[in-house]
């Protein structure tokens, strides 16, 4: 679970509640007409926006923002270097055995076709077109939270009129005047509060995760193509290093016991040393 968003969004909640229910009661801010007029009108903009088959993947969209990735970038980058050092010791076909020890889905196929011997050009054609597929995706996915955001404000000030208009039809009563003013007033705060404390910042978050999961993948793309032309090992590593972003004394310290003196090929010779 991603406990950054979960406790952002839990303490949002806790400090509002806590902020009202010092002014007063907790149910002068309560409003199940208000709340319908934001929500189902809301609701029904981003339906007429985006249509059947996009509101399917909300629930599925947000679960994502709140579930923790299963494999860190470090993992992958470890994988990587580990199967760079494989295949050259004991070439591509080897990598075979390392398979279902990838968690990775990208870079279990990505090594697959490494493994199938799929031509350079054609195996990156292949997967960054994946990588394109997957992002156009994920950015429709925050395309629709950024409607709702932009949408739910309005939603709001539509309630307050139309609490406002029957408040004015009701000038007769004096008394009332306040209190209905406050029960209109209470749509917009809905509104408001919806769009920036929900649905902007759930955009942001899947946003932030698409380009984090693109240039991950490319990083697997990257490595991948540098494996299957037998780049020594160390170079691969800075090569990812430089997606990761990792400071060089880190990605030293990182770096396990010297490489093998002597590596073999496929037919068992000798071949340079990788240092």
């Amino acid at each position: 679970m991603e406990l950054t968003a979960v406790l952002g969004l839990l303490t949002g909640i806790a400090l509002l509640l806590w902020a009202i229910m010092t002014r007063g009661a907790l149910t002068t801010f309560w409003d199940p007409s208000a709340l319908l007029i934001v929500l189902g009108g809301t609701l029904a903009a981003v339906a007429v926006s985006h249509g059947k088959q996009r509101l399917r993947k909300i629930p599925g969209a947000v679960l994502r923002v709140f579930r923790q990735e299963s494999v860190s970038p470090l993992q992958i980058r470890d994988h990587l270097v580990d199967l760079a050092r494989k295949a050259r010791r004991e070439g591509l076909l080897a990598l075979e055995d390392d398979l279902e020890e990838l968690q990775d889905p990208f870079l279990r196929r990505a090594v697959q076709m490494l493994i199938d011997a799929t031509p350079s050009e054609q195996l990156q054609q292949v997967l960054e077109s994946e990588v394109r597929s997957s992002s156009e995706a994920e950015s429709r996915s925050a395309a629709v939270f950024r409607t709702a955001g932009a949408i739910s404000p309005a939603f709001g000030m539509i309630g307050t009129l139309i609490g406002l208009i029957e408040m004015l039809r009701d000038l007769d009563d004096p008394d009332g005047v306040g209190t209905g003013m406050a029960v209109a007033l209470i749509t917009t705060l809905y509104g408001t509060l919806f769009a920036n404390l929900l649905f902007v910042p759930l955009a942001n978050k899947l946003e932030e995760m698409r380009d984090d999961r693109v240039r991950i993948r490319q990083m697997i793309i990257t490595g991948v193509l540098a494996i299957q032309e037998g780049q020594n090992p160390r170079f691969i590593a800075s090569q990812i290093d430089a997606f990761l972003q990792v400071p060089p004394d880190e990605a030293q310290d990182e770096q396990p016991e010297a490489e093998e003196v002597e590596q073999m090929d496929v037919g068992g010779q000798e071949v340079a040393s990788d240092d």
